[in-house]
This record gives C-alpha cells, sequence and structure tokens, in this order.
C-alpha cells in the first residue's frame, strides 16, 4: 500500500470514528434526558426507565472519558498523564466498561424476572422500582471492588508501548500513556481470565438466556388466553422483549468482536493484526452509539416524551 492510500484509509477510519463518538454523545444525552423528562412528569421513575438512564449515564461517561480521548489520539494529538493520574483513569476505565456489560444484561434479567412474577401491575411497578435501585447499588458497588486492581497495577511508559496481556475492559492500546503494569506475565494472564469469564462470558450467558427465557413465557402466555386477547394484553411486553432482545443481539455481536482481538492478544504469542484492534475499537463504539437508538426506536413512551420536547423548542 502506497503512503498516500495509507494516509487516505487513516482519515477515512478517522472521519468514521469520529462520527460514532458523536453519535453516543448525543444518542445516550437524549434517552437520558428524555428519562429524566418523563420522570418529572409523573413524579417517579419507573423500574425500567431508571436502568435505561443508568445505561445510557453509563455509556455516555465511558464515550467521554475514553473514546474521545482514543478519536483525540487518532487525530494526533498526543497527550500524557502522571502515573497517579493513570491509576485514576484506567480504574474509571475498568469500571464503567465492566458496568456497560452488567447493565445491559440486567435489562434483560429484570424484564424476564417481570414476566415471571405476573404480579398485579401496581404492585409489581412499585416492587419492581425498589428492586431496580437495589440491583443498581448493589452492581456499582461490586463493579468498584472488581476494578480496584487498575489502581495498584497500572502505570504510566513513555512513547508508543504496546504491554500484554491487554484486557478487554481497558483499552486496546496504551492510552495517554496508561498501561497495566502486572508483577508478572501469569498474574497478569490470571486478572485477564477472570476478567474474560467474570465480565464478558457470564453476563453474556446471562442475557441471553433470559432473552430466549422470556419470548418463550411470552409465547405461552398469548397461546393461554388466544391469539387476539393475548396479543392485544400482551403487546407492550413483546415489543419491550424484542428491544432487549436487539440490544443484546447488538452488544453480542459488538463486544464480541472486542473480545475476540483483545483475546487473541492476551493468550497468544503473536500480536494481534492492526485490523483485528482497530475492528475492537470501532464495535465498541458501534454499541454505546446505536444501543440509544435502538431505545428510542423501540420504546413508544420515550419517542413520544422526545417528540413533544423537540417541538416544545
Amino acid at each position: 500500500m502506497t503512503p498516500d492510500a495509507r494516509s487516505q484509509g487513516n482519515v477515512v477510519q478517522v472521519t468514521l470514528y469520529g462520527a460514532l463518538v458523536l453519535l453516543c454523545l448525543l444518542g445516550n444525552s437524549l434517552v437520558l434526558l428524555t428519562v429524566l423528562a418523563m420522570t418529572v412528569k409523573h413524579g417517579t421513575m419507573a423500574a425500567s426507565d431508571l436502568l435505561l438512564a443508568n445505561l445510557s449515564t453509563v455509556n455516555l461517561l465511558l464515550t467521554a472519558l475514553r473514546n474521545t480521548l482514543i478519536f483525540t489520539a487518532d487525530l494526533g494529538l498526543q497527550l500524557s498523564l502522571s502515573a497517579t493520574w493513570c491509576r485514576v483513569f484506567m480504574f474509571t476505565w475498568v469500571l464503567l466498561r465492566a458496568m456497560s456489560t452488567w447493565a445491559t444484561s440486567c435489562l434483560s434479567i429484570f424484564h424476564c424476572r417481570t414476566i415471571r412474577k405476573q404480579h398485579p401491575l401496581r404492585a409489581r411497578e412499585a416492587r419492581g422500582a425498589r428492586d431496580a435501585a437495589i440491583a443498581v447499588s448493589a452492581l456499582w458497588m461490586a463493579n468498584v471492588l472488581y476494578s480496584l486492581p487498575a489502581l495498584v497495577y497500572s502505570s504510566h511508559v513513555a512513547g508508543n508501548t504496546t504491554l500484554s496481556p491487554m484486557l478487554v475492559s481497558s483499552t486496546t492500546r496504551p492510552l495517554l500513556g496508561c498501561t497495566w503494569a502486572f508483577p508478572s506475565q501469569q498474574s497478569g494472564l490470571a486478572y485477564a481470565t477472570a476478567s474474560l469469564v467474570i465480565q464478558e462470558t457470564v453476563p453474556v450467558v446471562l442475557m441471553l438466556g433470559a432473552n430466549v427465557y422470556t419470548l418463550h413465557k411470552l409465547k405461552g402466555h398469548v397461546r393461554a388466553m388466544g391469539a387476539e386477547n393475548g396479543v392485544a394484553r400482551f403487546a407492550s411486553e413483546q415489543r419491550a422483549a424484542k428491544v432487549i432482545l436487539a440490544l443484546v443481539v447488538l452488544f453480542v455481536g459488538c463486544w464480541g468482536t472486542n473480545t475476540l482481538a483483545v483475546g487473541y492478544h492476551s493468550f497468544t504469542s503473536w500480536p494481534a493484526a492492526p485490523f483485528l484492534l482497530q475492528a475492537a475499537n470501532f464495535c465498541a463504539s458501534l454499541f454505546l452509539g446505536m444501543s440509544p437508538l435502538v431505545i428510542l426506536a423501540g420504546h413508544s413512551q420515550l419517542r413520544r416524551t422526545l417528540r413533544r420536547m423537540m417541538c416544545a423548542c
């Protein structure tokens, strides 16, 4: 490949990545503002809205604190942090990345639990909001504990050095001069393996299993009540299940590519091909950017509220 062709390819890559980052910021901000507007209007926040607000907040922070920095580095602006600030940023990246995974999984699990319990509507909403708040708080506390090693085993290096192992939960390359600094290769691989299982495999299995169970349960309800009555009564639950399923499919496709690329680098003796790491970055940002569009497209109340907000402006 000639230098001119390589330069043009880099320009296209940076432009597309910048567009994804902008989409992440705008999309998640719109979802968060719309949920807050609905909360102000009704005087309370429904459980599903709490989970959506949590997911949008996490993805918005992850985009602002990590992906915008990657985009800045791609533009050629080289920034560097001290060792102390590297620990803070690595901790933040790991925490937000883990929360993004579990917040997506929590949507599937909560909806599955709601369909399975079949409480009366008022009792279900009151109990669901309380349980959702407890679940979100527990997730944040658990992931803070999981992210604590980043405060100890991260450091600053000079130059464009790439160290092994890489972790899915941080970045696919040193950013702002920050890298992992485990005492040995074995301890680094042990933490990477635990991260892959706890923060990637387990949530994906749970969200896929919850969605399959939910769709099967809703289909059974429709059959039991008759096609017409069943479809009418469970229409909103079916739409919610389809939206969550779309999010799960998007998550598995995007984060799956990211996981394979970084896992290939961490667990093999050969460095990952450049296009794999580029695909990892693009796919991670693709989920963050497309997920709010999926939510807004499938959530009728959010759409109506957003439309009223836009008309009022």
